[in-house]
C-alpha cells in the first residue's frame, strides 16, 4: 500500500493498493497539495487530472502523461521529465527549475507564470503553445517553437541553437544575451551619418528557420 499525503499537514489524500506507482493511471483525478516528491512515477498517467499546489520535486516521471491536465502552483523542480506529454494542458505558476525535459511535448499548452530556469529542454515541442514565463539559463537546443506565442516569455542567457521558430509570435521578448547559432538579432536603428550608407536590412531572427 502506498499513501500519498498532503504537503505540510501530512493528511492522507490517496491510498493505492500496490508496491509501485510506475505505470499507474490517475486519469481525471483531482488533488490539492499532494506530495509526490522524490517518488518513482515513470509512465504514470494524469490525463485530464486537476492538480493544485502539488509537488513532484526531484521525482522520476519519464514517459508520463499530463495531457489536458490543469496544473496550478505545481512544483516539478529537479524532476526527471524526459518525453513527458503535456499536450493541451493548462499551467498557472508551474515551476520546472532545473528539471530534465528532453523531448517533452508542450504542444497547444496554455501557460502563465511558468519558470523553466536552468531546465534541460533539448528537443522539447512548444509548437502552437501560449508560452508565458522565464527560460533563464535553459537549454532549448533543437526545440520546436513553430507557431507558438512567446510574447510574454523571457529567454535571458538561454541556449537557442537550432530552434525551430517559423511563424512564432515574439513581440518584445527578452532574448539578450543568449547563446545562439545563426540567429540575427533586431537592434534599434541609429541615424545614418552624412556620407554613410546603411547596410541591407537583415531578416528578423525567427525568419531564419522558415
Amino acid at each position: 500500500m502506498i499513501e500519498i499525503r498532503a504537503r505540510v499537514s501530512g493528511e492522507p489524500l490517496l491510498s493505492v493498493p500496490t508496491d509501485t506507482l510506475v505505470g499507474r493511471k490517475f486519469c481525471g483525478l483531482r488533488l490539492s497539495r499532494p506530495d509526490f516528491a522524490r517518488l518513482q512515477l515513470a509512465r504514470i498517467d494524469f490525463t485530464h487530472a486537476t492538480l493544485a499546489a502539488a509537488t513532484f520535486q526531484q521525482a522520476s516521471l519519464e514517459d508520463s502523461e499530463f495531457a489536458n491536465a490543469v496544473l496550478t502552483d505545481v512544483n516539478f523542480d529537479g524532476a526527471e521529465l524526459t518525453r513527458v506529454n503535456f499536450t493541451d494542458a493548462a499551467m498557472v505558476s508551474v515551476s520546472f527549475r532545473g528539471a530534465r525535459l528532453q523531448g517533452a511535448n508542450f504542444r497547444y499548452v496554455r501557460m502563465s507564470g511558468t519558470d523553466f530556469t536552468g531546465a534541460d529542454l533539448r528537443a522539447a515541442d512548444f509548437s502552437m503553445a501560449v508560452v508565458s514565463g522565464v527560460f533563464r539559463n535553459a537549454d532549448l537546443t533543437g526545440a520546436d517553437l513553430r507557431g507558438a506565442d512567446i510574447r510574454d516569455a523571457q529567454f535571458e542567457d538561454a541556449v537557442l541553437t537550432s530552434v525551430k521558430l517559423a511563424g512564432v509570435k515574439s513581440g518584445a521578448v527578452t532574448l539578450t544575451p543568449v547563446l545562439c547559432k545563426g540567429i540575427l538579432h533586431n537592434v534599434p536603428k541609429r541615424p545614418v551619418a552624412e556620407g554613410e550608407t546603411r547596410p541591407p536590412a537583415r531578416s528578423a531572427w525567427w525568419q531564419l528557420w522558415r
